[in-house]
């Protein structure tokens, strides 16, 4: 082996090596070469780079202290990548041709392992990849190419396993796992790869029979087929009743320390305060609302009372309504909205109403849109006593944007087609 040092105008001292090198032997050698060269160059210390790579010796502590002792001003540059990826190349391209000559050379593991090290550089080979190659060659297989890595064939079919699915969904990840005598965690692998995924059923407010989606469906049809030829969504007044709750809180998760308890949430009483609120609300906003008495309930001349009132208040917030396009009641079926007095009270007001098919709260912007906007402002609201309960939602309706009213109702033809298409079933 040839060491030696290399400047701008050409080659310096060289050292013929007759046997691997340490750090001290390495430097002994810069002791004597590289001041040699400086001396010959006329350069002083604070005047060169000088560069190295990092190969194990060049970069190990010794080396490094000495440097820093005897040539504190000595500019180093360390080739980082050199070393690293010479080895590597020779590993890649010309390890295997060299261990196969080595092997036909009737030399052992070390010896072939050393032999490599001392004309490429020390640690491009070992004896125990020697011994790996070795052994190949002496079941006679001289195939210097890879051989195939990676997981072993899985158990599962994916086909199989999609079958399984479709047959039964409801089964647990631990009972597929069951079934196909792999671990849970092959299973969520495979159940990944056909596009999988667990879903919580959604809670639907009623078992729709095939007799009930054929109706939300004609409905739908319906409206929509009059709204396209006649767009009426200005001209909708709609309404509903609902409870509030004193008490809105819910139960909800934390961050705490790992060894920080839980904190305590008093079980909800099941008879807990409550009020009804009436409303009635068009595209242009709140129309008229009310409060149910304590032990009051929403009966058919109740109903028509809030009608007539409704109607008062109608005249008065939208007179251009009432007088020129004549308003449309969108109202649900419940009883007290569908008996015969409310019937004679809304042929007397000539209030036309639209059709609404039962179970659809889905098609209702009062409970898709306005309760539901109401419930996300209550949450986590508790209210003392039933006027605190009025403020509240007084507070609500004051704290709409523009816009909001409108936006609800302007979302019914898009409902309508949603039900539609999904053959009068419900969607979302």
């Amino acid at each position: 082996m040839i060491f030696g040092t290399t400047i701008a105008s050409g080659v310096e001292a060289l050292h013929r090596i007759l046997e691997r090198i340490t750090a001290k032997d390495y430097v002994e050698i810069l002791e004597h070469s590289l001041l040699q060269s400086l001396e010959k160059w006329g350069k002083a210390v604070d005047e060169v780079l000088f560069e190295h790579d990092n190969e194990p010796k060049h970069i190990a502590r010794f080396t490094n202290q000495w440097l820093a002792d005897q040539f504190k001003a000595l500019k180093i540059i360390e080739n980082f990548f050199f070393y690293k990826n010479f080895c590597a190349a020779v590993q890649n391209s010309e390890i295997r041709v060299l261990m196969k000559y080595e092997f036909h050379r009737g030399t052992t593991t070390a010896q072939a392992a050393r032999n490599v090290n001392d004309v490429f550089g020390t640690e491009v080979t070992s004896q125990q990849t020697a011994s790996r190659w070795f052994m190949k060659f002496r079941f006679g297989n001289f195939d210097l190419t890879n051989e195939p890595r990676g997981r072993p064939q899985t158990q599962v079919d994916n086909d199989h396993l999609k079958a399984v699915v479709e047959a039964n969904p409801r089964q647990s990840a631990f009972e597929y796992s069951l079934i196909f005598r792999v671990t849970k965690k092959t299973i969520l692998t495979h159940l990944a790869e056909i596009g999988e995924v667990k879903k919580l059923d959604k809670l639907v407010p009623h078992e729709l029979r095939d007799i009930q989606e054929e109706r939300r469906l004609e409905a739908c049809v319906s409206l929509l087929c009059r709204y396209n030829n006649d767009p009426f969504l200005n001209r909708i007044v709609t309404c509903d009743e609902k409870w509030i709750l004193h008490d809105n809180t819910r139960r909800s998760s934390q961050w705490l320390d790992q060894d920080e308890p839980p904190k305590h949430c008093a079980k909800k009483n099941l008879h807990q305060k409550k009020l009804m609120v009436s409303v009635w609300w068009s595209n242009a906003g709140v129309i008229d609302h009310s409060f149910m008495k304590p032990g009051e309930s929403i009966r058919a001349d109740v109903y028509c009372r809030q009608l007539t009132e409704m109607m008062r208040q109608l005249t008065v917030k939208q007179p251009r309504l009432v007088n020129r396009s004549a308003p449309l009641l969108l109202h649900s079926n419940a009883r007290p909205h569908t008996a015969q007095v409310t019937s004679a009270k809304l042929q007397e007001l000539e209030l036309e109403t639209l059709r609404h098919p039962p179970y659809s709260p889905d098609l209702a912007p009062t409970d898709y849109h306005f309760f539901q906007n109401l419930d996300n402002f209550l949450v986590g609201k508790t209210f003392i006593s039933d006027e605190a309960v009025k403020a509240a939602f007084h507070e609500f309706i004051d704290s709409r944007p523009a816009g909001f009213y409108s936006r609800g109702i302007n979302e019914l033809p898009v409902k309508w087609q949603k039900c539609i298409d999904n053959g009068g079933a419900y969607f979302d």
